[in-house]
């Protein structure tokens, strides 16, 4: 089959939860088909990355976006009733690309990567079957940013939460299939669209990558890990709910205590965290697991979450104890879950987070069941067998073209 594959940002590097789930998509259907990758850029250091992911395709479109400048522009459409993420991550040039191409060949599928991308659709063949992977459901996600945000960007934010819900639905129930990455993310979605087929295919985890074995530990004081894009609002605010309301009562009892934040671009907030004692923000790492190797436990302090923790994955897989609260570990299989020590408020996660700092056979024990489950249940190679089986099975095209699925047309309920 020929495949006209659409996401919103460049998969490439496999280095975050987005792009990581989007390019073992890529690489499994290329094995078997060819493969078109039309994406953005919104960094143009990721302009670079083109060559290598071209590697793993046929052939890639990366048309580059400035960030800054497409928040500006979605500005008036605050006054309408389209959610400001459709021109956030919208290009005339890419729209033209996917077109010209489109005309050139004759595609037997076309897969979306991110419900945004749904806006391209006018740009296509009505009669071509659509997949799309809205990984996780984002108006979800935006419905809590507002709860944990100052007025008036709460009430922005439970606006985008509102407007993307209609489109959520609208393109859900015009599209083939869709898929998510949790049964909960699915039940969610078949609320909004009962009329849609949606389809839980969850992510995996790279075991022998994320190994001791790979990278060996490397024993020092009491350290506790987080890791993530330090540019995504739910990690900042889970880094900050820890060491402003978690941190201190650990350290009352364990002085040695460190707090290692491992990931990309740390705002003034995240980096002001650095001048408290026991603290390091390492910004970017080109090798996570050197600092998840310095770690005797990993956290996932989340307020904020939806879909699957990829670092809770990835610790487990490296053989750590996690600590998370239960927001973030919902999107996990029951076996794995649980095996993650779940706590809700600060005095319940600082006394889990001691916990397993002190008892060293609970925590080894914890490490070494997770690892065992996740590599049984979190392999990619399951994964994108089942998402190929949808991609490939029998599938009904012809969209409407009554202009429901154009951004212009969507309106808020």
């Amino acid at each position: 089959m020929k495949i006209l594959y659409l996401c919103h940002r460049i998969p490439y590097p496999p280095n975050k939860g987005e792009k990581i789930r989007a390019f073992h998509q890529i690489r499994a259907m290329a094995e078997r088909h060819e493969v078109d990758v039309f994406t953005l850029a919104d960094d143009p250091k990721d302009l670079s990355h083109k060559e290598a992911l071209g590697k793993h395709c046929a052939s890639v479109t990366v048309i580059p976006i400035s960030a800054r400048w497409r928040r500006v522009a979605a500005i008036p459409y605050l006054l309408s009733g389209r959610a400001l993420s459709l021109p956030c991550f919208y290009s005339r040039e890419l729209a033209k690309a996917v077109r010209r191409q489109a005309r050139e060949r004759s595609y037997d599928r076309i897969f979306l990567y991110c419900s945004v991308m749904g806006q391209y659709l006018d740009e296509l063949p009505a009669e071509t079957p659509v997949v799309a992977d809205f990984v996780d459901v984002d108006s979800d996600k935006w419905t809590q940013y507002a709860a944990y945000a100052k007025y008036p960007i709460s009430a922005v934010y439970r606006r985008e939460g509102r407007c993307l819900r209609n489109w959520e639905r609208r393109l859900s129930e015009q599209v083939a299939s869709v898929l998510v990455s949790t049964d909960r993310e699915a039940r969610l979605l078949r609320g909004i669209a009962p009329a849609a087929r949606v389809e839980a295919v969850p992510n995996g985890v790279d075991s022998d990558y994320f190994s001791p074995a790979a990278v060996p530990r490397t024993p020092g004081p009491p350290t506790i890990v987080f890791t993530g894009d330090m540019s995504y609002f739910p990690n900042q605010h889970a880094v900050t709910w820890f060491a402003d309301d978690v941190l201190p009562k650990v350290a009352a009892q364990i002085p040695a205590v460190r707090f290692l934040v491992v990931g990309r671009n740390p705002g003034p907030a995240v980096r002001a965290l650095e001048r408290r004692e026991g603290v390091e923000i390492t910004g970017y790492v080109p090798d996570v697991r050197t600092h998840l190797a310095r770690a005797t436990v990993a956290v996932a302090p989340f307020h904020i979450a939806a879909g699957i923790q990829n670092k809770i994955l990835e610790a487990m897989s490296y053989g750590l104890p996690v600590a998370a609260t239960p927001r973030a570990a919902q999107g996990l299989t029951e076996g794995c879950r649980s095996l993650v020590q779940t706590a809700e408020s600060a005095q319940d996660f600082a006394a889990t987070v001691v916990s397993l700092l002190q008892d060293r056979e609970l925590a080894s024990g914890l490490g070494s069941a997770g690892r065992e489950r996740v590599v049984e249940e979190y392999s990619w190679a399951g994964s994108l067998r089942r998402m190929l089986e949808l991609l490939e099975a029998p599938l009904r095209g012809g969209r409407l073209r009554n202009r429901a699925l154009t951004a212009e047309a969507v309106r808020g309920s």
